[in-house]
């Protein structure tokens, strides 16, 4: 059928093709883009991500400057609306960008084969520097974070680089999720040949249903805002178990969350 546009133009055809009888279709190529920026790379091909999040990065980066400069009024005055509006950008813009990171690690470990270094770690170091990285976010809530003392180690097997973002997922989950003016604290324990460390908060807690689910993809703890992507919990606990360890949930409504990294015990000073 041939197809016009609103002025009366030729805008092209449609209609439907059928093979020939007893004649065998092949089996469509994987989907890929054209673009030059892609090359034709089919959407499983780990380098397809590698480039998207190259091309995603860069113009986001240059957002969210923007955005910071004019609600900083860095170059003049401006309206307070528009400052504030400015600002929403700039917080829209991070929040992509924490959500094309989440997306690169999640094409990482789900690749087969997928496999973490045995490096070895303190936790009770990793947790402190877990706390130097997102204190300041702490403070703006009044939130204060007991640390483990700078003399408690716990030696323990690992990623060093997996495991602080597994520690900087759980505790920035513990200051998004906690009421101002509350507590965060941070425990070392051993049992067996497991090393531990958990985080637990006084916020308003999970309930047995959202911790069944709370570690799948796309769960944000049950809330519906725009704090994450809900790919955190899932990451996270993919990690500790690529390092041949774990990540569980202990909470009830009302009573705060507690959530516990465990990893193989190293014996040492």
């Amino acid at each position: 059928d041939p197809l016009v546009d609103a002025t009366g133009r030729f805008t092209g055809f449609r209609g439907t093709a059928l093979p020939e009888a007893g004649v065998s279709t092949p089996a469509p190529a994987p989907a890929a883009l054209s673009d030059p920026a892609f090359g034709s790379l089919p959407l499983s091909d780990p380098a397809f991500g590698r480039r998207i999040d190259g091309a995603l990065r860069g113009p986001l980066a240059r957002i969210i400057a923007t955005a910071e400069t004019i609600s900083g009024q860095f170059d003049g005055p401006i309206r307070a609306d528009y400052a504030r509006y400015a600002g929403d950008i700039a917080h829209a813009g991070r929040h992509l960008l924490g959500l094309v990171d989440d997306l690169a690690d999640l094409q990482n470990i789900e690749r087969p084969g997928f496999k973490a270094a045995r490096d070895e770690i303190d936790l009770g170091d990793l947790a402190r520097r877990a706390v130097g990285l997102l204190g300041m976010k702490a403070e703006e809530k009044g939130i204060r974070i007991d640390a483990p003392p700078t003399d408690e180690r716990m030696p323990a097997t690992g990623e060093f680089r997996r495991v602080l973002q597994v520690l900087l997922n759980l505790l920035g989950n513990a200051i998004r999720y906690s009421p101002e003016n509350s507590l965060i604290w941070i425990r070392l324990d051993r049992q067996g040949d497991r090393a531990m460390v958990t985080v637990a908060d006084q916020g308003q807690g999970i309930d047995a249903g959202q911790q069944a689910v709370v570690f799948e993809k796309f769960e944000r703890l049950g809330r519906t805002d725009s704090g994450g992507s809900g790919l955190g919990l899932y990451i996270a606990r993919r990690l500790a178990r690529a390092m041949e360890g774990d990540l569980t949930v202990d909470s009830a409504p009302g009573q705060g969350a507690r959530f516990t990294l465990s990893l193989p015990a190293r014996d040492g000073v």
